[in-house]
C-alpha cells in the first residue's frame, strides 16, 4: 500500500510562483512518482486559481469560499486556548493584519478524510492551527512539521550571522541580535500570533505527539528555531531530539547552463526580495569600489517590488548621488521559468548578500546554471563551500566583498581557476542538490516516521539530510 500523504502548503502547483511552491512542485511529484498518494490543500490567493487541480499526479483542492474575521477570530482562539497558549491579547484585529491567510486558508477545516491518512505534512505558520487541530483528533497520525523562516528573522529582529560557517554549539554566537543586544526583544520581533505559531505552538504539538518531528531547512535555521522557543518560554531540550535540518534541492535539467546566452561584459547578477535582510543595500557601496578596478562591470539588479518601496526609492536614489546608473541596472520584474533561467546564465557571477537566509534557493539555481554564486549568510554558507563551489561574502563588509569578486574576475579565488568554481558548481547541483536525489532522501524520511522510527533519524539518515561536497 502506498503511504498516504496529506500536505498543508499555502502555495502550491499552477500561479504559485513563492519559495514553498518551489519546494512543493519540486518535491511531492517526485515522491507520487516513488510510490506515495500525495494530497494537498493550499491557498487560493487568486481567484483564477482553480479549486481542484492535479499538478503532476499531487491532487490538489483550494478554498472555495473565504470565511469572516469573526469565524477566524473564533477557531484560532479555541485552538491556542486548548493548548494552554496566552490569548488575553488576541482580538479579530490581530488577524485583520494578515487577514486572507487565515479567513482563506488557516482556519478552514480540510477537504480531505484524515482518519484515512498516515502521514500530514503542514507548512509554516498558516498551517499550524490545522496541525493542531489533527494533533488533537488524530493522535496516531505522524506528523512531519515543516518550518521554512520565522517571524523574528524575517521582520529583521534577529539576523544570521555565521561569518566562519555554522557552528555545532547550540548558542547565540552565529546571530546578530537587533534590539540592542537583547535576546528576548529581538525573538519578540513582528507579529505575535504568528510567533505563537511558529513557536510554543510547535512545541506544544511536538510535546503533546512523540512520534512526530518538525524539519528546518538549514543546521542554522535549526538552532533559530530552538533558540526562539527558549525566549517564548518553551523547555526546548524536551522536543530537541525530534527537530532536524534538512536542505533543499535544484532541479538540474531545468536549471542548466546555456551556452549559447550572451554575457555582457563582467555582469554581477542579484536577484531577490527589495529588503534590508536581503543584503541588497551593500551593491552602491560594492559597485563604487569595483568600477575603478572592472572596465567591463554591469550589476543586474532584479528586485520586483511596488514602486513606492521606501527601500526601494532610498536604494535608486543613492544610485544616482553616486553616479552609477550606468553601471547597475535595476529590472523591477518578477522572472520565472525559461526567461528567469536565460538571466541568471547571463551573469558572470551571482550575488546572494543576504544577512537572514535560512535556506536560500538562488544559490543552488546559479549552481546549477554553472555560475557561481557569492553568498553572504544563513543556510546559503552551508550549501557553499568557499573557494570550491561558490565565494563567501560579509555582507557588513562591501569592501572584503569588492575584493574576493575582483580576485574572482582576474581568474583565480583561492587557489582555484574561476573557470573550475564554475565546473564544481554544476557538478555539486547534479551529485548533491539534485531534486531526484533529495526527493530519494524525503521518501527516507518519511518512511521512518510512519515506521515509528523517529528515533533513528540522525544517527541513520543524517548524512543525507545535510549532505556535504567531496572536495577534490
Amino acid at each position: 500500500m502506498p503511504i498516504q500523504l496529506r500536505v498543508d502548503s499555502y502555495e502550491a502547483g499552477v500561479g504559485a510562483v513563492g519559495g514553498l511552491s518551489t519546494f512543493h512542485n519540486n518535491l511531492y511529484p517526485r515522491l507520487v512518482q516513488r510510490g506515495f498518494e500525495v494530497k494537498t490543500f493550499s491557498m487560493r490567493f487568486n481567484p483564477e486559481l482553480p479549486i481542484r487541480e492535479n499538478y503532476k499526479g499531487v491532487i490538489i483542492r483550494r478554498p472555495s469560499t473565504d470565511v469572516d474575521i469573526d469565524v477566524a477570530y473564533a477557531w484560532t482562539y479555541d485552538i491556542l486556548h486548548q493548548y494552554g497558549i496566552d490569548v488575553g491579547y488576541l482580538t479579530p484585529s490581530e488577524i485583520y493584519y494578515v487577514p486572507r491567510y487565515f479567513t482563506n486558508f488557516g482556519v478552514l477545516p480540510s477537504p480531505y478524510i484524515m482518519s484515512h491518512a498516515d502521514l500530514f505534512s503542514p507548512h509554516d505558520w498558516m498551517s499550524f492551527l490545522r496541525s493542531a487541530l489533527f494533533a488533537w483528533l488524530h493522535p496516531e497520525l505522524i506528523q512531519a512539521i515543516f518550518i521554512h523562516s520565522t517571524e523574528p528573522g524575517r521582520i529583521g529582529g534577529i539576523r544570521h550571522n555565521n561569518i566562519n560557517g555554522t557552528s555545532e554549539k547550540l548558542n547565540l554566537d552565529d546571530f546578530e541580535l537587533m534590539v540592542k543586544g537583547d535576546y528576548g526583544g529581538s525573538f519578540y520581533q513582528g507579529l505575535r500570533l504568528i510567533r505563537d505559531l511558529e513557536f510554543p505552538l510547535t512545541f506544544k504539538i511536538l510535546h503533546r505527539h512523540p512520534d512526530s518531528a518538525l524539519f528546518t531547512v538549514s543546521k542554522i535555521h535549526r538552532k533559530e528555531y530552538l533558540l526562539g522557543l527558549r525566549a517564548h518560554g518553551m523547555r526546548f531540550g524536551l522536543v530537541e531530539d525530534r527537530v532536524f535540518a534538512v536542505y533543499h534541492g535544484v532541479d538540474t535539467k531545468e536549471y542548466r547552463p546555456m551556452p549559447g546566452v550572451e554575457k555582457k561584459g563582467f555582469t554581477i547578477g542579484f536577484i531577490g526580495r527589495c529588503t534590508p535582510v536581503k543584503g541588497i543595500d551593500i551593491v552602491p557601496q560594492v559597485a563604487s569600489i569595483l568600477v575603478k578596478r572592472i572596465p567591463d562591470l554591469r550589476f543586474h539588479i532584479v528586485t520586483k517590488t511596488e514602486p513606492d518601496n521606501p527601500y526601494y526609492l532610498s536604494l535608486m536614489d543613492k544610485i544616482r548621488k553616486m553616479g552609477l546608473s550606468n553601471v547597475i541596472f535595476i529590472d523591477n520584474t518578477f522572472y520565472t521559468g525559461e526567461q528567469k533561467i536565460k538571466i541568471i546564465n547571463s551573469w558572470s557571477l551571482a550575488l546572494v548578500p543576504s544577512r537572514y537566509e535560512p535556506q536560500g534557493q538562488v544559490d543552488l539555481e546559479a549552481m546549477s546554471c554553472g555560475v557561481v554564486p557569492a553568498v553572504g549568510l544563513g543556510g546559503l554558507r552551508e550549501k557553499v563551500v568557499d573557494g570550491f563551489d561558490g565565494i563567501w561574502i560579509n555582507p557588513n563588509d562591501p569592501q572584503e566583498t569588492a575584493d574576493k569578486i575582483f580576485q574572482f574576475y582576474k581568474g583565480r579565488y583561492k587557489g582555484r581557476k574561476s573557470e573550475e568554481l564554475s565546473r564544481n558548481c554544476r557538478e555539486s547541483a547534479e551529485k548533491i542538490w539534485d531534486w531526484e536525489k533529495r526527493a530519494d532522501v524525503h521518501k527516507e524520511l518519511y518512511t521512518y516516521l510512519v515506521d515509528g522510527r523517529v528515533d533513528d533519524i540522525a544517527r541513520d539518515l543524517g548524512d543525507l539530510l545535510l549532505p556535504k561536497p567531496t572536495l577534490t
